[in-house]
């Protein structure tokens, strides 16, 4: 399948989800579009997802058989992408529906566009069956479904739409906009119902009006009892416009709930290294459970802050009608309500984000109680925990206290203001009343819309406390969606089979941390040829392990030039590159999931034969035979239940399963026994393996068996060559 096609794929679906695209922005963020490349289906199918994130769909794959994708097609409330056989080729097909009426979008193989035709439902014989086109066993009679949902941030500004890693903060209250905005459908109905229901409300002072102007004639007519009916029958709609709301805010809730774990899935794998070094990223993920919160607090926004608030302002219009000199009381009211807010609303609001500054860090030093279960059990009758534990309750309780003041301060002023309001407008019809500007209908009518009023400014100031929450949430949520991420953009590094391993230059390279005042590399140069193996060596804090997170791609504020393959490591798609290498240094780690998921981690091209290649490589072949569930054995908090040798086992053949052209190893042989070590040396070592090899380690028996040894010293090199000259050089007896 040919990469052309990929564009027009996000460029459909943005269509139909009615979504802007910018075909030539996008196929410059893309190189890959302009390839042009024939590619195997699984590399189409991983140049899709990669690209449709970049163009902020999110693609989700899904094995059907033949019966389920007819039950699905018949059904279908969103567009679906499946793979047909055309002319001996596979091409991707859309099918969608609109009124009732299915649509196919096929791609022609002679002209390269797109055809519109109709679809018959029941035909969907001529969809690829997965052993046609993946090669794959377990689905081999199902159909390949993908679905495609549009994947826009709602927290935080749109770093991909702009094409850059840079983000502008957002405001609190931006923030809560955006989010409402994302919802605005919806909310849009919910506001409707909630005028509907606050005009039928005022029937109630109007309906009395009408009873009190018929009855003080001295007869019970037909009007009388048709006016009660209408307001009973007023009161039952309401409540039925009142549970319609509360469907509508459930649907809304669940898309938010929804919407944030998938922003935070998609974010957390390509925030940018550099941006999180002051902060422990699992700590930040705690900020997720906000969405409970949050959640919550617009459920009452939505439906009883909003519709105290229209009941507010119908109230006063109304109000006017009767006579004008209510509308002075109404503006004054409004006036007051905004001063109280503004004047108080942002301490408020600085007191609940200190509250929950707090709240945090207290269930991080838990949490850290926890992962270090065995050291404080070790530490005998220690206090540190009771003492930490002291500090950030009492730094929460005094914050908490100084967000109580304020929301104090705003019920005695809010109900000082309804108390002066409640007497005024008594008042002011009592006086109206005796000088015959209003009959006592309207009297009456209008203390009950008093009384309705006055309701409706407690309910909000009973909610307050809410609205902060919601806020709070909403900031506490955009300190992770603020992270940048890297962005999806540069030229693709294509893999060959009859290639060599990637080659490396470094030339003048030069690394300081933003926190730290020196430099930790100083001038770095090193040629690394392609299938070299190679052995990085060094003393503590020499710069290693920032070395080869450099290469990764982690670290990118470097000056200097790197290069694989002679394309700048500034110009290369990360993806692409990171496709092509496979690391096992101090970073990576075991998940929670199964032994097939932490050893693919769901790698399109990685195939069961591949998966069997690494774990026999690397010794783990009868350890595996020997698990009841075998591959899909789960590994729970990744490493609990295994040996740590295991455990580096199963991150090395992680490294190995795809078959990189870029090895990186660091100190991975530590806690195994000699005779391992030098079985998984020579496998990995070995000729018949095309990948270039770097090892950062000290051991002697790694010096022998690669080409070059390059010793590091306080940022810099200070030796590189053969094990023979090693031997000879001062720094040799001070490594190993």
């Amino acid at each position: 399948m040919n990469t052309s096609k990929l564009s027009f794929i996000h460029e459909l679906f943005h269509v139909l989800y009615k979504l802007p695209f910018h075909r030539i922005e996008r196929d410059i963020q893309i190189a890959s579009i302009h390839d042009r490349q024939e590619l195997s289906p699984d590399d189409f199918l991983n140049q899709l997802l990669e690209t449709g994130a970049a163009n902020q769909l999110a693609y989700f794959k899904n094995w059907m058989t033949s019966e389920e994708v007819k039950d699905l097609i018949k059904d279908l409330h969103f567009p679906i992408l499946l793979f047909a056989e055309n002319q001996d080729k596979i091409n991707p097909v859309i099918l969608y529906k609109d009124n009732q009426t299915y649509y196919q979008y096929t791609f022609d193989p002679e002209s390269g566009t797109l055809t519109k035709n109709l679809l018959d439902p029941s035909q969907t014989n001529f969809f690829v069956a997965g052993k046609n086109i993946f090669n794959r066993t377990e689905e081999a009679e199902k159909i390949l479904i993908i679905t495609c949902f549009p994947n826009k941030p709602i927290f935080s500004a749109d770093q991909l739409e702009k094409n850059d890693s840079s983000t502008n903060k957002l405001s609190t209250f931006a923030r809560l906009f955006r989010v409402l905005r994302s919802e605005k459908q919806e909310i849009g109905y919910i506001y409707i119902y909630a005028i509907i229901s606050g005009i039928i409300g005022l029937s109630l002072p109007l309906g009395v009006q009408s009873i009190i102007g018929f009855i003080s004639s001295g007869e019970i007519s037909t009007s009388v009892v048709v006016l009660i009916s209408l307001i009973i029958l007023g009161i039952l709609i309401v409540g039925g416009l009142q549970v319609m709301q509360l469907w509508l805010v459930e649907h809304i809730q669940q898309r938010i709930f929804t919407k944030t774990a998938f922003e935070f899935a998609f974010r957390i794998p390509k925030i940018k290294i550099e941006s999180v070094l002051k902060y422990y990223p699992p700590e930040l993920m705690n900020r997720f459970f906000d969405i409970i919160t949050l959640q919550k607090g617009l459920a009452k926004i939505l439906i009883e802050f909003s519709a105290a608030l229209l009941q507010i302002i119908l109230g006063l219009v109304l109000l006017s009608l009767y006579h004008s000199s209510f509308i002075f009381f109404g503006l004054f009211l409004v006036i007051i309500l905004t001063l109280i807010l503004r004047i108080t609303g942002p301490k408020g609001l600085k007191t609940s984000l200190k509250e929950s500054k707090y709240k945090y860090m207290l269930a991080n030093w838990l949490e850290e109680i926890a992962r270090s279960i065995s050291t404080f059990k070790l530490a005998g009758y220690s206090n540190l925990p009771m003492e930490k534990t002291d500090y950030y309750v009492s730094n929460y309780l005094n914050a908490r206290k100084s967000h109580f003041k304020i929301l104090v301060i705003q019920y005695l002023s809010f109900i000082g203001f309804k108390t002066l309001i409640t007497g005024g407008l008594l008042i002011l019809g009592c006086v109206l009343l005796i000088e015959k500007q209003i009959n006592i209908g309207q009297f009456v009518a209008s203390e009950i819309i008093i009384i309705l009023i006055m309701n409706a400014v407690e309910k909000i100031i009973i909610q307050l406390d809410t609205v902060y929450d919601v806020l709070t949430s909403i900031e506490k949520i955009g300190t992770v969606t603020d992270l940048p991420i890297e962005v999806p953009s540069g030229t693709n590094i294509h893999r060959s089979v009859s290639e060599k391993g990637l080659a490396l230059k470094i030339k003048d390279l030069t690394y300081k941390y933003p926190a730290e005042p020196g430099y930790i590399l100083k001038g770095i140069n090193l040629d690394v040829q392609a299938s070299e193996r190679i052995c990085l060596s060094g003393y503590s804090s020499s710069g290693k392990t920032t070395l080869v997170n450099i290469i990764l791609g982690f670290l990118t504020s470097y000056e200097g030039v790197i290069t694989f393959n002679n394309i700048s490591l500034r110009n290369i798609n990360k993806n692409s590159l990171i496709s092509m290498i496979g690391d096992n240094v101090s970073q990576e780690d075991l998940f929670d999931g199964t032994l097939v998921e932490n050893i693919t981690l769901g790698r399109q091209n990685i195939y069961l034969e591949d998966i069997l290649w690494a774990i026999e490589c690397v010794g783990l072949d009868h350890f595996v035979q020997s698990l009841p569930d075998g591959l899909h054995t789960h590994l729970v908090n990744g490493k609990l239940g295994i040996s740590e040798s295991v455990a580096r086992k199963i991150i090395l053949a992680r490294s190995i399963a795809n078959k990189p052209k870029l090895l990186i190893l660091e100190d991975f042989m530590l806690g195994l026994e000699k005779q391992t070590k030098l079985r998984l040396l020579d496998v990995l070592s070995g000729e018949e393996h095309k990948w270039t090899l770097i090892v950062i380690s000290n051991d002697q028996e790694i010096m022998r068996l690669c080409n070059r040894t390059v010793i590091m010293k306080e940022g810099s090199i200070v030796f590189n060559g053969n094990y023979e000259e090693i031997k000879k050089d001062l720094h040799f007896n001070d490594l190993i």
